[in-house]
Order: structure tokens, then sequence, then C-alpha cells
């Protein structure tokens, strides 16, 4: 098998059956969602705790999900399980509130430090957040795939708190006092 077509050297690749610049808004946001599913899997490498990882690997699928969405190879006629929905959006929204419950609310900002399984998770938030940035540059504006993204920077944050929490490292916080 090989492992390499040359279709791209050129600069180009294809979406929706045809040809687009690798430069394309749309494939920076897909590859940025790769990127962000890559990070998951060295998160996934390095989280101990069962029920995180099962998260990790919802969101993976989820992101393939989405990346298949942007790319054309899911459409409109595909069955609803393999469109990002609600029901995505739901699944964050209350894991959230499920690890939430774990951690002290604040209103300060904290530093990004603690053991790298937590680290790890919260390098996946700031790519959760750039790749939310550039899917909306890329013009997409399917409603649930702009949710799921808004929501899982917050998903990812949390877990970053809960996860140095339950491995007992003491958050650094920054006061402007």
């Amino acid at each position: 098998m090989k492992y390499y077509s040359g279709g791209g050297d050129n600069g180009e690749t294809s979406i929706y059956n045809s040809r687009v610049p690798k430069t394309d808004k749309l494939v920076k946001a897909i590859g940025d969602l790769d990127e962000l599913s890559a990070f998951l899997g060295n998160a996934f490498s390095k989280i101990k705790y069962g029920s995180v990882k099962d998260i990790i690997k919802r969101l993976e699928h989820d992101l393939y999900i989405i990346s298949g969405e942007l790319s054309g190879y899911i459409d409109g006629n595909t069955q609803q399980d393999k469109k990002i929905s609600e029901t995505n959006v739901k699944f964050l929204e209350d894991s959230i509130e499920f690890y939430a419950k774990d951690i002290k609310d604040t209103t300060n900002f904290i530093f990004p430090n603690g053991f790298d399984d937590a680290t790890s998770l919260n390098i996946c938030r700031t790519i959760a957040r750039r790749t939310e940035r550039t899917v909306l540059d890329a013009g997409v504006s399917d409603v649930y795939i702009l949710k799921y993204l808004n929501r899982l920077s917050s998903l990812l944050f949390v877990l970053f708190r809960y996860v140095n929490k339950a491995d007992n490292f003491k958050e650094d916080v920054f006061k402007l006092d």
C-alpha cells in the first residue's frame, strides 16, 4: 500500500470533490481539527482516569465527524447519527456540569500549570479555541458545529482543572491585588 498519492504536490487538495489550494481557509480549519485530534490522542496517553479517557475518545470521534462535514465526506443525506447535532452539544454541556461540581469556582485566571496529564488537556483547550476561530473564519455557519466547538474549549478547561485536583496539584491563581 502506498501512503502517498502525489495529488497534493502542487499545493492543492480535494474538498467537496474539487481541487482547492492548501492555503484555503476551509483546509486550514480542517487542519486545525486534525491537530486538535492529535493532541487529544496525546492527552489520552497521559490520562489515568477512565471516565476522562472515555470523554477524549468521544471528542476524537466527534472531531472526525466535523472534519467529514467540512470536507464534504458527510453531507445532508447522511444518517443523523453521523452529523454533529444538539445531542453532541448536550453531551459537552452535561460533562461540563458533571466535572465542574468537583472543582472550586473562580473568577481569577489560573496559570496553566500542573502535571503532564492536566497540562496536555490545557494545550488541547487552546487549540480548540484557535480551531473555533479558523472554522468561523472559513465561513462555516452550521449552528451545531459552532456550538460544539465553543463548548469544547470550556469542557477541556474544566477537565484540566478536574485532573489537576484529582492529581492533588494546587492551582496557581493569578490575582490583580
